[in-house]
């Protein structure tokens, strides 16, 4: 199904992307900062393929020949849980013009004719969640996000790596505590993909079931992104979550070397920002807002 909007600039198209407009969507993000996946066209068509490999959608808005807006959700496997937005893009020189609110509006409706429960989004910047207000999605939390390094002098800490993690089914079995937890999926698969690809210096992903004192978890690392998962009835453990946090940055260090990225619930944040300063350089925090909605029946 497509929808045209009706603007001052003319008739927008909203419709699900096709491979043939790879180029246009790659012009839309020349020269804008963190296109990291969409400088060429070889990526762009790699990164196409890798949103439709985890059940996902790209939507576009065309406004003659142009495409003015990108927008990406990717959609679980289970019906009951909620799709979640992953990228949201228009023209810079068209912002502010409603086009982000009817792309993601199209989008919603879209997902809640497959039959989905609802619909996620972690804005990236606070003052956009008023697009997404609009659009009846409610604040559920803050994640701290949190940009940084690891320090090349750091705390020893004893664990121990228990296996290897090669099956998704392995890590969904247990509740992600640390970093995005809408999508993994998708980050799983992309990890493997870009590594095997051998493109933006990706490698094989670090997915490892370890031990603690406090207990056992799983430490992953996808190149880009830091994720900590426990057992679903340890969710709340601090003491067990802090400690992979440790020894998982331990494990991290010897395997990655660039900037990495992780969230964290910004009141736990606070308990342990000390702590995690021994182990880790902070180049840049920020609350990032994790906003849900249901669709009616």
């Amino acid at each position: 199904m497509e929808q045209f909007v009706y603007t001052n600039e003319g008739k927008v198209l909203l419709k699900e992307a096709v491979e043939e407009e790879i180029p246009k969507i790659v012009e839309l993000y020349e020269g804008l900062p963190k296109n990291e996946y969409w400088e060429t066209e070889e990526l762009a068509r790699i990164h196409y393929e890798l949103i439709e490999e985890a059940n996902g959608t790209t939507y576009v808005a065309v406004l003659g020949e142009e495409v003015i807006g990108h927008a990406e959700v990717v959609l679980p496997e289970d019906k009951n849980e909620l799709a979640f937005l992953v990228k949201l893009q228009i023209n810079d020189d068209l912002r502010r013009r409603k086009f982000g609110t009817e792309l993601v509006r199209y989008s919603m409706i879209m997902i809640k004719k497959k039959g989905y429960r609802g619909y996620s989004v972690w804005p990236d910047f606070d003052k956009s969640k008023g697009l997404y207000k609009k659009l009846g999605l409610k604040e559920m939390k803050n994640n701290e996000s949190i940009k940084f390094n690891i320090k090349e002098e750091i705390p020893e800490v004893q664990g121990q790596v228990i296996e290897e993690i090669e099956n998704f089914a392995d890590l969904k079995a247990f509740e992600m505590v640390v970093g995005c937890h809408f999508a993994v999926d998708f980050v799983w698969k992309r990890a493997f993909k870009l590594a095997k690809e051998e493109v933006l210096d990706y490698k094989k992903p670090l997915i490892q079931k370890v031990k603690v004192d406090a207990g056992e978890g799983i430490i992953f690392c996808d190149n880009r992104q830091f994720f900590v998962s426990v057992p679903k009835d340890e969710e709340e453990n601090k003491e067990l979550i802090t400690a992979l946090l440790k020894y998982g940055t331990q494990l991290v260090k010897d395997f990655n070397t660039v900037e990495l990225i992780t969230y964290i619930d910004e009141d736990f944040w606070q308990e342990i920002e000390e702590e995690m300063e021994n182990f880790w350089e902070i180049e840049k925090s920020h609350p990032r807002l994790e906003m849900e909605m249901e669709f009616d029946n």
